[in-house]
């Protein structure tokens, strides 16, 4: 036969279980009323979000061609913010022959000349600065 304490325990036990259930439940409605709010708001918007993917309502049609239009416009402006190809970037030479297109030679198209200069590291690893050679870490040691 069960005694009272064991009873208690179960109904605290059942309690507290009952009530774990119960606040993730409570946590799922108030999420899934948040989507749907906020489904709602941007149907109000134009956008239809759905299982199979966003929908934008727009208030225009666009044909082929000003979709073209359109898209050329936009890669005419890109064009026009890139800095390639700009004239105020690429040093002129005077025309030396009776050529005098506009178009730059590949000499000033041509990167300049890299300069190289010896690090004291690389200079001073081999020999130190009174002439005797330095020992290196990973060096093989002749027997």
């Amino acid at each position: 036969m069960a005694t009272w304490t064991d009873i208690l325990s179960l109904v605290v036990t059942v309690a507290v279980f009952g009530g774990i259930v119960v606040g993730v439940l409570a946590v799922v409605r108030s999420f899934s009323e948040g989507v749907k709010s906020t489904k709602e708001k941007l149907k109000e918007r134009g956008v239809d979000v759905s299982k199979g993917g966003v929908s934008v309502k727009t208030s225009k049609r666009m044909d082929r061609e000003s979709y073209v239009d359109a898209t050329q416009r936009g890669i005419i402006r890109a064009m026009g913010a890139s800095s390639i190809g700009k004239s105020s970037q690429i040093p002129q030479s005077p025309p030396t022959s009776a050529n005098t297109s506009s178009v730059p030679s590949s000499a000033a198209l041509s990167p300049p000349a890299i300069q190289r200069t010896l690090s004291a590291s690389s200079t001073g690893s081999t020999v130190s600065s009174n002439g005797s050679a330095k020992k290196g870490f990973f060096r093989r040691r002749k027997e």
